[in-house]
């Protein structure tokens, strides 16, 4: 099993398609057939069925692909165990993303990291919090994460960036007269939402008999604030660029805050390229 031999069955599984795996890989769909035909020659086996809901592993092909990824992440630390000054370093770093961390913060990120450390390949995963961390538990595409929220489970996880939780209106004369607006709400996960919920009640703002809006994305939630719909309540990431009222929020008398973590499996932590991207996320957050 050679390295297009791995990047083939890892495409098979992510794509669950023959013809979508070729798109992945750049090839045409004959030449993906026939590289797995010729690896199932060689292993002796079956690696693959085709069905109507799409290609599916057998006993055999499992086994193989879970070999395929214990290669790559093996091929992985050697490179980075080689590396021997930044103008050397090189390795892949598979990185998952919460779509909101993703959307207002990791673009600059990522060019601060690969103008240091062009040689370092980057595979990126944006998702919501719980996905991706769902996937450093179940899942060797995403070895490190970051992760919005409190999330129990045995992961390492270290502190990224606090950020304020805030109301927000059109103007302030709105903030007086919530009960009279839609709330503007989202899907978050269950931490945070209950945290909304304890604020809520000790304002007695019961949206249960109150007009809402549900919205899937903080940008929506935003725009539609923005645009005299309603109010919410918003991290202070989502707030760059907004104009209107806000208030920083208190729970219980203590700040309403929200904190973003780069979570990962404890052996993870210690690899070089791990080690870097961390040093990045701290002289950006350092500087600001």
């Amino acid at each position: 099993m050679d390295d297009k031999d791995i990047e083939m069955l890892l495409a098979i599984q992510r794509t669950q398609s023959i013809t979508h795996a070729a798109e992945l890989l750049f090839i045409n769909q004959s030449s993906l057939s026939k590289r797995l035909q010729q690896l199932e020659r060689q292993l002796s086996t079956k690696l693959v069925i085709r069905t109507n809901q799409g290609i599916h592993f057998t006993s055999a092909g499992r086994s193989a692909l879970k070999t395929a990824k214990q290669i790559k992440r093996l091929n992985n630390e050697l490179k980075e165990s080689l590396s021997v000054d930044d103008s050397e370093f090189s390795g892949t770093l598979n990185l998952g993303c919460s779509i909101d961390y993703a959307q207002y913060e990791l673009p600059d990120l990522l060019v601060a990291f690969q103008t240091k450390y062009p040689q370092i390949q980057l595979n990126i995963t944006i998702d919501y919090s719980r996905s991706i961390l769902q996937k450093l538990l179940t899942d060797d595409s995403v070895n490190v994460g970051i992760i919005r929220g409190e999330f129990k489970g045995p992961l390492k996880k270290v502190p990224i960036v606090t950020e304020g939780i805030n109301l927000i209106c059109q103007t302030p004369e709105d903030s007086q007269r919530l009960s009279d607006l839609p709330y503007i709400q989202r899907k978050s996960d269950d931490h945070f939402q209950a945290e909304m919920t304890d604020w809520l009640i000790q304002q007695q703002l019961s949206i249960l008999n109150h007009q809402t809006i549900l919205v899937n994305n903080l940008t929506s939630c935003v725009e539609f604030v923005r645009r005299g719909l309603g109010w919410a309540i918003v991290p202070e990431i989502a707030l760059n660029h907004f104009s209107g009222y806000r208030e920083p929020l208190t729970l219980h008398n203590q700040p309403f805050t929200r904190t973003t973590y780069l979570m990962a499996q404890a052996k993870t932590m210690k690899q070089p390229v791990v080690n870097a991207f961390y040093e990045i996320l701290k002289q950006r957050y350092l500087n600001m």
